[in-house]
Order: C-alpha cells, then sequence, then structure tokens
C-alpha cells in the first residue's frame, strides 16, 4: 500500500522557485537547434538529388529529340519524317513522352519540329508537397537548299597530262556534280562549267553577244592543218576554192574551232571590275600553241599506243583498227567543244563535259577566275535570260533569272576553282592566220610570237578578280585546290581562298577526290535550329 506524505509549509515555498528556474534553464538548446539545422541540411540536399534526378531525365529525353529531329529533317531520308522521330524514341524507350511531330516540307526545304514531356516523380520534395517535376523537351531542325549558284573552274592544261591527274581529276570533279546536285537540291542549284588552259572560252554564243570578231574564213590542206569546213565557224563563199584533204567531197579552211576573246590586254581595264567584257568589239584568240606537248600520244602504263576508235574510244588490246591520238588537242584556247557549261543542273550533261573535255596549252588562271565572277554577278542575267530562250537553250528555263543579287539572303555563291600550275604569261603569234600556227609551235620560231602581257601582271589580274569576289558586298565563298602544285601555285590558290579552310591541297586520286567531297558536302550542310 502506498503511502502519500503531506506536503510541508517549506515544500509549498520551494515549488514556485523550481519552476522558475526550470524555465529559465538552457541546458540542451544548442542540440534542439542542431538538429533543426541538419534536418534542413538534409532537405536542401534531398531537393538537389530530385532536381539533379530531373536534369539527368530531362537532357536525355533533349538529346534524343535532338537526334530525332536532324535524320528526320534530312533530306537524303526517304521515311516519312514523323516514323523517322517514332522511330528514335521507341528505340531509346521514351516513346510514350513524345507528345507532338510537325514536319513540314517543300521544294527545297524540310522543317521537323518535335516536342516531348514527362514527369520525375521526386522523393525528398514530396515531403513538401512536391510529388513531381517536369521534364520538357522540344527540337527543331531544318535541312534548307538555298538558291546555290557555282562556278566550277577546271584546269585542262597540258600539265595535267603528268601522273595521271587528269584522269584523276575527272572521277573526283563528277563526285562533286553528283553531291552538289544530289535529291531536291538540283532545282535550286546551278552550275558554270568552266574548263581552262591558256585561255576560257566562252562558247559561241556569248562569243557573239559580247562583239567578238573571228578571224576571216581562208583556205588551207588538210597535211597544212586545215580541217573540215563542216566543223568551222567561219566558212568561205561557195565560188571560193577550198583546200583539199583526206575527204575528197570536204572542203578544207584555217581552223576556226574555238570562241575566245582577248580581253583588253594592254590596260588590263577588264580586269578591274567584276562584270562580262562590255566594251562591244573584242578581237579573237587566234589558233596556235606555244609549247611542244600537243603531238605526244596517249600510252598505256607500258609506254605503248593506245588505240582509239572513230568515236574517240580506247579499243580493248588485241581488237583490230584504231588510230593514235594525241594526249590534248591543237590551241591555246580550249575547242568549242571544251567551252564553258551555263547554270546548268544537268548532272549527265555536266559529267559528259567533264568526261571529254580535252587539254590545252598555256595556264591562263585570271581568265578563268574573271568568268567565273563575272556568271555569278546580277548584272549577268540579261545574257543568261537570253541562253534560256528555247531557240538558244544554253540555260535551263527555270534558271532565267540567274545570277540572282548578290544580296538576296536566300541565296549563295561558290566559286570552286582547282589548278596544277602557276599562271603563265599571255603570248600571241604576230600574225593572227600565219599559215604555220596550226602546225608548228611559237616557242619553236620566237620571231613570230609576241608577249601581250606578263606573268606577273597576270598573276595581279588574277588576285585583284579574288579581291573582288571577297569583298563584303558580294561575299563569294571561293574554294581553292592546288593539285600536285607545290610552290608558287599553291601559294596563288591559298591567296584567293575565302580563308585557309577553305583552301585544299591534293596529290594523288584519293586527295583530289576528298577534297572535291568535303567541299561538296560543306555546300549541302544540314543545322539544327532550335
Amino acid at each position: 500500500m502506498t503511502r502519500i506524505s503531506p506536503e510541508t509549509p517549506q515544500d509549498l515555498e520551494t515549488r514556485p522557485r523550481c519552476l522558475s528556474d526550470f524555465a529559465r534553464n538552457e541546458d540542451g538548446v544548442v542540440t534542439i537547434f542542431s538538429v533543426f539545422i541538419m534536418l534542413m541540411m538534409l532537405m536542401v540536399a534531398g531537393i538537389g538529388v530530385d532536381l539533379m534526378q530531373n536534369e539527368m531525365r530531362r537532357t536525355a529525353l533533349q538529346n534524343t529529340v535532338d537526334r530525332a529531329v536532324l535524320a528526320a529533317a534530312d533530306l537524303d531520308q526517304t521515311r516519312p519524317p514523323a516514323e523517322v522521330v517514332e522511330d528514335y524514341f521507341d528505340k531509346t524507350g521514351l516513346r510514350e513522352y513524345l507528345t507532338a511531330v510537325n514536319p513540314d516540307q517543300g521544294l527545297n526545304y524540310r522543317t521537323v519540329t518535335a516536342q516531348a514531356f514527362m514527369r520525375t516523380n521526386t522523393q525528398f520534395m514530396a515531403l513538401l508537397g512536391v510529388d513531381s517535376l517536369p521534364v520538357p523537351a522540344f527540337s527543331q531542325a531544318i535541312e534548307d537548299v538555298p538558291n546555290v549558284e557555282i562556278s566550277l573552274v577546271l584546269d585542262i592544261s597540258g600539265s595535267m597530262r603528268f601522273s595521271d591527274r587528269m584522269d584523276n581529276l575527272r572521277p573526283a570533279a563528277k563526285d562533286f556534280i553528283d553531291i552538289v546536285l544530289l535529291g531536291p537540291a538540283a532545282n535550286t542549284t546551278s552550275i558554270n562549267l568552266i574548263p581552262y588552259a591558256g585561255q576560257t572560252n566562252p562558247g559561241p554564243f556569248m562569243f557573239n553577244r559580247l562583239g567578238g570578231v573571228r578571224y576571216e574564213a581562208q583556205a588551207l590542206d588538210e597535211n597544212e592543218g586545215g580541217v573540215n569546213e563542216l566543223f568551222n565557224n567561219t566558212q568561205l563563199a561557195e565560188d571560193e576554192d577550198a583546200g583539199t584533204g583526206s575527204d575528197p567531197d570536204a572542203r578544207y579552211v584555217y581552223p576556226n574551232l574555238s570562241s575566245c576573246i582577248d580581253f583588253d590586254l594592254t590596260s588590263s581595264s577588264d580586269f578591274l571590275h567584276d562584270r562580262l567584257p562590255s566594251q562591244g568589239v573584242y578581237q579573237q584568240t587566234a589558233h596556235f600553241m606555244n609549247w611542244k606537248i600537243a603531238t605526244e600520244i596517249v600510252r598505256d602504263a607500258d609506254g605503248d599506243p593506245v588505240m582509239f576508235d572513230e568515236n574517240g574510244e580506247p579499243l580493248e588490246e588485241g581488237q583490230p583498227g584504231g588510230t593514235t591520238r594525241s594526249v590534248m588537242d591543237w590551241g591555246w584556247c580550249p575547242q568549242d567543244q571544251t567551252s564553258i557549261i551555263y547554270a546548268s543542273n544537268n548532272a549527265a550533261q555536266l559529267k559528259q563535259r567533264i568526261d571529254t573535255m580535252r587539254m590545252h596549252d598555256g595556264t591562263g588562271t585570271h581568265y578563268a577566275m574573271k568568268w567565273a565572277l563575272a556568271l555569278l554577278n546580277p548584272d549577268s542575267q540579261p545574257d543568261f535570260a537570253e541562253m534560256a530562250k528555247p531557240a538558244n537553250g544554253l540555260v535551263p528555263p527555270q534558271f532565267a533569272d540567274r545570277p540572282l543579287p548578290f544580296n538576296d539572303i536566300e541565296t549563295v555563291k561558290y566559286i570552286v576553282l582547282m589548278t596544277d600550275g602557276q599562271i603563265t604569261e599571255q603570248v600571241r603569234p604576230k600574225d593572227t592566220m600565219h599559215e604555220e600556227n596550226p602546225t608548228r609551235e611559237l616557242n619553236a620560231r620566237k620571231s613570230d610570237r609576241e608577249q601581250m602581257t606578263s606573268q606577273s601582271s597576270n598573276v595581279t589580274n588574277f588576285k585583284k578578280q579574288c579581291d573582288l569576289a571577297k569583298e563584303t558586298s558580294r561575299n563569294v565563298v571561293i574554294y581553292t585546290i592546288a593539285f600536285e602544285a607545290p610552290g608558287t601555285p599553291e601559294d596563288q590558290m591559298r591567296y584567293c581562298a575565302s580563308s585557309d579552310s577553305h583552301f585544299f591541297r591534293a596529290s594523288g586520286k584519293e586527295q583530289i577526290a576528298a577534297a572535291f567531297s568535303t567541299i561538296a558536302r560543306q555546300i549541302n550542310e544540314l543545322r539544327l535550329t532550335q
């Protein structure tokens, strides 16, 4: 049995004092505060863990969206854009979070927009009433093919016969054509193909339009270099006697097989601007060779002559008949069969010209650069419109409005220039129609030759055209390739390029192919916009 002792008066006096002491006692306060701070720190750390986990999921989701829209926006992609995006999300196990795919496609572009959304369940923030965090993702990619104008400038000088350079150039240049004209790009991309040797041949139509004046027709026997009049740009009057040759029914005349015009060679005024020659009257470049290289015949790897049929195709070993063929055609000016092709998007036409273009004498890179820039200048538009008329058929009708303005935000202009040698001096025969011009090189009869411009002045004119192209008002992008051309030619190409990254040094078949392929793929570029 419990007994309760009665309180004494002393106990009653002590009780209020104990309660007061207890109220004033601060023992354990720091411990309570420490527990509170620790709980707060754990909470903050927990929030950090939740946010980090949320960011990791957002990054994974965003990366998936980015990759998906880039693949779907590729104009070479044959599957429907929405299907491509969905497939990417399926492969990453995120299909349920894809909320929208919106493709938009036109003649020369494709835009793909995609959105995704998920939520991240929280662990620590749930204690504060936040059960989940949003994870949105959005991306848009576009591959558009703007209006592209390209001047493709190819060196066909005699030195291209060394080390199989011409044989290595042809497939590389054709691959370039295939890449830049791939798919929808062919609808908006035009190419001026500009082969050049000592001069650049604009073709008979442009020769006449710019005021070219041809040298007169003259009878000449075939054994003295005369050609069948049917293939000539000038003919004798019907009652005039012509030269004779292997075909008794043919009339043979002095060769007029090309259409180069001689710019103002004394003052170089035509090289001070970026327009087509505009003086109104220009003399025709004579039919001549300077160096003795045209008589070399094509030989195989063993040094044996290669035989060709009447179409210029090499015969297989053991086939009967055939004739030998020279490595290049006679002439400082390329013949009309190797003239400029204007604003073409016909890959077959361009590649056929690359396959059949023939080497010629000299290296007049300044002429080629002049034509390359002038054919990108909108001042040339009336000439293109005239060439696009059905009666002329030299430019596709859809490109009759080219060249487009330099400041057109939807147009990009390129010059792709390739050479294997340095710029040469410009020489001419004193007598335009000297009887030996078609058969004997000027270098072997120097008294008949005169220098029109020096090598240094031609280099100056070349650089002037490069400088004009790179001015901000034009902003033409220039890619250059020095093909097995160290030293001075390489320096000239590097100077002309838009930057060091636009300059390529190539040696051999693989490197020249890689250079053209890289340039072509840089022209066709896919980009992520958001």
